[in-house]
């Protein structure tokens, strides 16, 4: 969200960006939130739209088993019959 610093490193800490956060959210008429509630928007929207699962907890640091287990309700999209069609008819 915020470009790295003169020296190219990313912001460790997000004390620097809170004030240009907040005034970025006002601007675009977003209530107030925490910083940290974009990753979970982030990893929503990537599962919504069918990206890999690995992927998504490769970019957020997780293994692919808490990914789910946090994220798993926003999954569903129309392949998921497909999905289901997979299993042995006598399940």
């Amino acid at each position: 969200m915020f470009q790295p610093g003169k020296g190219g490193m990313w912001i460790r800490a997000p004390s620097g960006t809170i004030a240009p956060f907040k005034l970025a959210l006002t601007a675009l008429s977003i209530r107030e939130r925490r910083q940290y509630d974009t990753r979970h928007t982030y990893a929503t929207l990537c599962l919504m739209a069918g990206m890999n699962p690995a992927f998504i907890a490769n970019q957020l640091g997780h293994s692919v088993e808490m990914l789910l287990s946090t994220y798993a309700q926003w999954i569903s999209s129309s392949s998921d019959w497909r999905e289901l069609e997979k299993l042995p008819t006598r399940v």
